[in-house]
């Protein structure tokens, strides 16, 4: 690989799998039938540049965030490689995956649920930044004080609890807890999706800012693909754990090549209230990821299908310059 490429690949996944046992009903062992298995993230593979902004994007299910924890090893991979700045983080253990995670943080997408409702804000930073060894305890108030002033809320917010905070300020609480480490990576999973439309813009505009002032890179999860379009440089189409296309942001919303993507970005919703036809919405539910189609797992859904489709699973491959697609038929060339 040229090594100015291997630089600007920041972040370099590899086949990465995950795969989760579900319950065995008594009967299914009496029956002696094999374990249901269900296949969330199935061999993926992207890379991010340093400083960009991938945007991910699919329906409910697809496995956008078993994705995103597996990548920072929330859940173990089955299998895979995931290159940070050039070291495989799959591969570590203990005390050295705990260094390594200070560089890559995630912001989730519940900010009720994420922030320890007995701990005020100051002693919630204040165990971060020590457990980490980030800053000695007589530095935590000054990083303390910092952290709070980047995400637009006073240094006086630090004694107060999680519980006195609305749904936007505790979005930026958890955005803080994530910059408390300094990360050069963050993954921010459907960040605003539980927030207010008032709030949104004002959460989506303050991580854009952030990102531009750290030079972070970032994998920013979102089923809105609104929002998606005006953060992201790039984006990456997930269906039943696939990735089905990526693109440059703009190039994929003018024109897509996979005929998912096609119907994902025309049943979005539009804010033009003369435009609120929604005939491109997609037929049917997905496949259950227990039982997968065979073929192209996008067949059963798809107006194009021929019967390659449903025999073939199709590679993501470039379908022309800085377009990958997995469709035996794009809808470009």
């Amino acid at each position: 690989m040229d090594t100015h490429v291997a630089e600007k690949q920041y972040i370099q996944v590899e086949g990465l799998s995950k795969t989760f046992k579900l319950k065995h009903p008594i009967i299914d062992i009496l029956m002696k039938k094999p374990r249901k298995l269900l296949k969330a993230v199935d061999d993926v593979s992207f890379t991010i540049e340093k400083g960009e902004t991938l945007g991910l994007v699919g329906e409910s299910g697809c496995g956008k965030s078993t994705l995103a924890r597996t990548i920072v090893r929330l859940y173990e991979p089955d299998q895979g490689k995931i290159f940070f700045d050039g070291l495989d983080i799959a591969a570590l253990e203990g005390k050295a995956l705990r260094e390594e995670r200070k560089k890559f943080q995630m912001i989730f997408q519940d900010p009720y649920s994420s922030l320890n409702p007995r701990m005020s804000v100051r002693d919630m930073l204040t165990e971060v930044m020590l457990f980490h060894r980030i800053c000695t305890r007589s530095e935590v108030d000054h990083h303390i004080a910092e952290l709070l002033r980047t995400v637009g809320m006073s240094e006086a917010t630090a004694e107060r609890f999680p519980g006195e905070f609305s749904g936007g300020q505790r979005q930026r609480l958890g955005i803080a807890r994530a910059l408390a480490l300094n990360p050069s990576f963050i993954i921010a999973d459907e960040p605003v999706s539980a927030l207010d439309v008032s709030i949104q813009a004002q959460v989506i505009n303050l991580l854009a800012d952030i990102q531009e002032a750290l030079n972070l890179t970032l994998l920013f999860i979102s089923h809105d693909l609104r929002v998606v379009r005006h953060v992201t440089h790039r984006v990456a189409v997930m269906y039943l754990g696939k990735i089905v296309e990526m693109a440059e942001t703009e190039a994929l919303f003018k024109e897509a090549a996979h005929p998912y993507t096609k119907v994902l970005i025309k049943a979005a919703p539009v804010l033009d209230p003369r435009n609120r036809t929604r005939e491109y919405a997609i037929e049917g539910e997905p496949p259950s990821p227990i039982n997968l189609p065979a073929g192209c797992r996008f067949n059963p859904r798809c107006s194009y299908a021929k019967d390659i489709c449903r025999r073939e699973e199709p590679r993501l491959e470039e379908v022309k310059p800085g377009r990958l697609a997995a469709c035996h038929f794009p809808l470009i060339a």
